[in-house]
């Protein structure tokens, strides 16, 4: 069971970011938590819409989903890319212990989730789906056209130094299942929301 926000309800104001630090793994991430006035999350778990695969390709564990429908999560996807850039953009001294950088210095650091209107995931082709009838399946059995949703967590913002430069990159983890649709063109929604928040929804 994974607590997760709708995409829709997402708002970047609400995302807080510490210092980094290095992990028990020795990694160093800046970790995400997400806060509201009555919600306290240790990551950014966001609920996607159905979102159709292009391609996946298990040499580098890239899933490629098409957005060019969901206009709204794009926004959404770009408007959280923008919050982290700007954050540690002036807050550079005390996340990079650099200062006088530019935005652009600051934005080139970073990997992006999105070209255009693809999203871009990376994940082990071991990884499970779940399909409709509680089965499972790999990642990498995923065909083009499937639709699938996603549980995005955000876990935080790592370091990574490739040939002695510094890049950040979104510190992910994610849940998948399909989204079914039956034949008379309307949508069969398998995800149980318990209403205890106005867009918390529990994911099964």
């Amino acid at each position: 069971m994974i607590l997760s926000i709708p995409y829709q309800a997402f708002e970047v104001g609400n995302i807080h970011i510490t210092p980094f630090q290095m992990d028990r793994f020795g990694k160093t991430i800046a970790r995400l938590s997400y806060k509201d006035h009555s919600i306290d999350f240790q990551d950014v778990s966001i609920l996607s819409p159905p979102l159709t695969v292009l391609d996946y390709h298990p040499e580098t564990s890239r899933l490629r989903l098409d957005l060019s429908d969901h206009h709204m999560f794009q926004v959404k996807i770009n408007t959280l890319h923008e919050y982290l850039i700007s954050t540690i953009y002036v807050h550079q001294q005390s996340f990079l212990n650099q200062k006088n950088r530019s935005y652009d210095f600051v934005k080139h650091l970073f990997y992006f989730l999105l070209d255009g209107s693809v999203l871009s995931l990376f994940i082990y082709p071991t990884v499970q789906v779940k399909k409709q009838n509680g089965s499972h399946c790999t990642i990498s059995d995923l065909k083009k056209g499937d639709v699938i949703r996603c549980v995005i967590r955000l876990q935080g913002i790592s370091q990574i130094v490739n040939k002695g430069e510094l890049r950040l990159r979104l510190h992910l983890r994610f849940h998948l299942r399909f989204h079914f649709r039956l034949r008379l063109h309307f949508r069969l929604r398998l995800h149980l929301r318990l209403h205890l928040h106005p867009w918390l929804a529990i994911q099964y």
